[in-house]
């Protein structure tokens, strides 16, 4: 399944790119991840492994991934694989006139009985993922088009909030 969606953001590339390339920057946009871990890091990023946990709906997963692309102001590419599926995705940054569109090219592909079903649910899927992309990537352009001192404010409520619904879930993580 191939998804892109592309937003024009007020700001500029340095500024978008910081938010896709710090995990902790982008965990206050990617509404899904609640964790990510560094497994291993290499110079220049390509090469370097992570792992992301996944929920939604109350249900949650981990993915390993690997970046396979790395620019500086211009692209971000890894591949992301779990128990359900496997994904390629890839962030380009363009600088605009107005500032920075930005695009994610993503293609998933399910796994095991997932495989089947997905060609059934696949357009209802498709809908959903596009749906979740638009909604992050409007957050990621507010967080983007604030000054400094509200994205500082921004990331330090969302971090709040997290540390709110840890302590609700008795500190556990998923």
């Amino acid at each position: 399944m191939k998804i892109s969606h592309s937003i024009e953001i007020g700001s500029t590339p340095e500024i978008v790119f910081s938010w896709l390339e710090d995990p902790d920057r982008a965990r206050a946009w990617m509404t899904s991840v609640t964790k990510t871990e560094i497994m291993r890091e290499t110079r220049g990023k390509v090469g370097t492994t992570f792992r992301e946990f996944v929920e939604e709906n109350g249900r949650g997963t981990e993915m390993r991934g690997v970046v396979t692309d790395f620019v500086p102001k211009k692209r971000l590419a890894f591949y992301l694989e779990g128990n359900y599926n496997e994904a390629e995705v890839a962030f380009t940054l363009e600088q605009t006139r107005e500032g920075t569109r930005l695009t994610q090219n993503s293609v998933i592909q399910f796994k095991g009985v997932l495989r089947v079903v997905g060609i059934f649910l696949g357009p209802f899927l498709k809908k959903k993922i596009l749906r979740q992309s638009k909604n992050e990537f409007l957050a990621l352009k507010n967080l983007c088009e604030a000054g400094p001192q509200q994205r500082h404010e921004d990331t330090r409520v969302e971090q709040e909030s997290k540390d709110l619904l840890d302590t609700d879930n008795g500190g556990k993580d998923g």
